[in-house]
């Protein structure tokens, strides 16, 4: 290493040990990979904390398994960047997923420090704590450095091999195209076998894709900053419903109430109380929301399956999935049909213009039928009633636009809230 450069500080996030086929790897990025040159021109130091001086993301779908490669290359531009870099980490998720690091440097005026090789030496260690398990099921490989100083130019790449085998074989993925600050050079690309069909949508991109049989891909420089949200969306999915269909067994399972569970004398409590199901479902959704703490795991994160309706109440924690199994399984009880609904808590007023995807939902949700009148139920919301009862008639809409019901062949279904009547009345693709 070379004198005076910092020196890199591999730690882990929480001491959980991490077992020998889940560790990441270091080496040289992968053949399929096609390099990108750094740009001709960098811009110099802003206000920003950190600068982008080079995003290359590059996906490849092959098999059962999606490819995602990534290299960035920041700048430290003011001293508050230094704590941002100190943060530095690489999420994975072992059930799922293979982490390889190809590049890790710091380049401080013309000398470069390569750091890849102590990342090797602290993976060779297999007993290592590399990285703490979260409730997600997440693991994060903290990558800080230590003596960062103004100027630095710190360049880390890696890649994940995904193997999702809930998705059945589907692939799909949504590239951002440089929706935050300014990028000196962005570079996207996306291969897979030109014999299977792939859809393509792009939004507000900052310049024209580049296409071929099997690929696509975009390089472009001096990105400016935009206010609108620059996405490059790729999948197979050919509607929603085979969408619903991936979701609609895995709710099935969680939902089912054990003959011994205890959230039978809950049901049987709520049955005591009253006999409307109105008032019933609305005790169903108090005691999912108040008995069980919630816990935020995205769909976009992976983790697409819901933990079962009688572990969740054992636990007393959940996130949106597991606490929408539970809901359903109190409302199987009570005789009240229901099933849960898929959305988007951001830029769900135009889920029907885009593909047909998994990771276009971050949020599930209960879509209840009762008298009928649909009643779309979050058990993830504040109580928000002061005396602790639900009514269920006078509760709005959630503004989330479309919904996508969890069963077979369902297609997207307008919420009302924001929508007009005449968006409202348009049908959505994949239906």
């Amino acid at each position: 290493m070379n004198k005076g450069l910092p020196l890199l500080a591999l730690f882990a996030l929480m001491a959980v040990p991490v077992r020998a086929d889940e560790l990441p790897r270091a080496e040289a990025a992968p053949a399929w990979v096609v390099p990108v040159a750094m740009p001709a021109t960098v811009q110099p130091a802003g206000q920003a904390p950190l600068h982008m001086v080079m995003q290359d993301q590059q996906v490849w779908f092959h098999g059962g398994t999606t490819s995602f490669y990534q290299r960035r290359i920041l700048r430290i531009d003011q001293p508050e960047g230094i704590q941002g870099m100190a943060r530095l980490s690489v999420q994975w998720r072992p059930e799922t997923d293979r982490l390889t690091i190809h590049a890790f440097r710091l380049t401080r005026g013309n000398r470069a420090n390569d750091l890849l090789p102590s990342v090797q030496e602290v993976l060779a260690h297999k007993g290592s704590n590399l990285g703490g398990l979260r409730v997600d099921g997440q693991r994060s490989l903290g990558l800080p450095i230590a003596g960062m100083a103004v100027g630095d130019v710190i360049e880390i790449a890696w890649t994940i091999d995904r193997t999702e085998p809930l998705l059945g074989g589907h692939h799909e993925v949504a590239l951002d195209a440089g929706s935050h600050g300014v990028i000196d050079r962005l570079a996207l690309a996306a291969r897979w076998d030109a014999a299977r069909p792939m859809g393509v949508a792009a939004a507000n991109l900052p310049a024209a894709l580049e296409r071929g049989p099997g690929r696509v891909a975009m390089v472009t420089d001096a990105l400016a900053e935009s206010k609108a949200a620059r996405v490059l969306e790729l999948s197979d999915f050919a509607q929603w419903a085979d969408v619903a269909g991936v979701f609609a067994p895995l709710f099935d399972a969680a939902r089912r109430v054990g003959p011994d569970s205890p959230l039978r004398g809950q049901i049987a409590d709520i049955r005591a109380a009253t006999g409307d199901p109105l008032a019933q479902a609305a005790m169903a959704l108090t005691i999912a929301r108040r008995d069980v703490r919630y816990l935020y795991v995205g769909l976009g994160q992976g983790n697409l399956k819901p933990m079962p309706a009688d572990q969740v109440w054992l636990r007393g924690f959940a996130d949106c999935k597991g606490k929408t199994a539970l809901l359903l399984g109190l409302l199987d009880g009570l005789g009240i049909k229901a099933e849960a609904a898929l959305v988007a808590t951001q830029g769900g007023e135009g889920m029907d213009r885009r593909l047909p995807s998994v990771t276009g939902f971050d949020h599930v949700i209960v879509r209840a039928q009762i008298a009928g009148r649909v009643y779309w139920l979050d058990p993830t919301a504040e109580m928000g009633a002061k005396d602790g009862v639900l009514d269920l008639a006078a509760m709005p809409v959630p503004r989330y636009g479309w919904a996508l019901p969890v069963r077979m062949g369902a297609g997207l279904e307008a919420m009302g809230g924001m929508r007009s009547a005449r968006a409202r009345a348009r049908a959505p693709r994949g239906t």
